[in-house]
This record gives structure tokens, C-alpha cells and sequence, in this order.
């Protein structure tokens, strides 16, 4: 089961640099986005899933905020 965490950190991972490389005037995605990387880290570090799913669910949000101010 480590590996299918540290594969899934791993994606997280490429999605947030992704996203920070492709629109950086927007504040809450980019920080969304690093606090991502370092939890999809601390994944891969300690093989728990808690910090991955947190890291998910931070990064979703900011895509969500990111979004909705785009939509105006």
C-alpha cells in the first residue's frame, strides 16, 4: 500500500507544479499549490495517506477558488 501513496503523492505533486507554472497572478492557487507539494512530501517521506488526502483536498479547493474568480 506505501507504493500506491507515494504514486499518488507523486501525481499531486506534478498537478501542483503544473498549475504553478501555468498561472501565477492568482495568490490562493499558488499557495494551494505549494501546500500541496510539501504535504504530497511529507507523503512520500512517512507513507500515510492523512497528509495526501489533506494535500488533495487543499489543492481541489484552490483550483475551486481559483475558478470562481476567473468565471466573473
Amino acid at each position: 500500500m506505501l507504493y500506491v501513496y507515494q504514486v499518488l503523492a507523486a501525481i499531486l505533486i506534478g498537478l501542483s507544479i503544473g498549475a504553478l507554472t501555468v498561472s501565477r497572478n492568482h495568490k490562493a492557487l499558488m499557495l494551494g499549490s505549494l501546500v500541496a507539494i510539501v504535504l504530497a512530501v511529507v507523503t512520500i517521506a512517512m507513507g500515510t495517506w492523512v497528509p495526501l488526502a489533506v494535500g488533495v483536498a487543499v489543492f481541489l479547493v484552490a483550483v475551486m477558488v481559483q475558478g470562481a474568480s476567473v468565471r466573473v
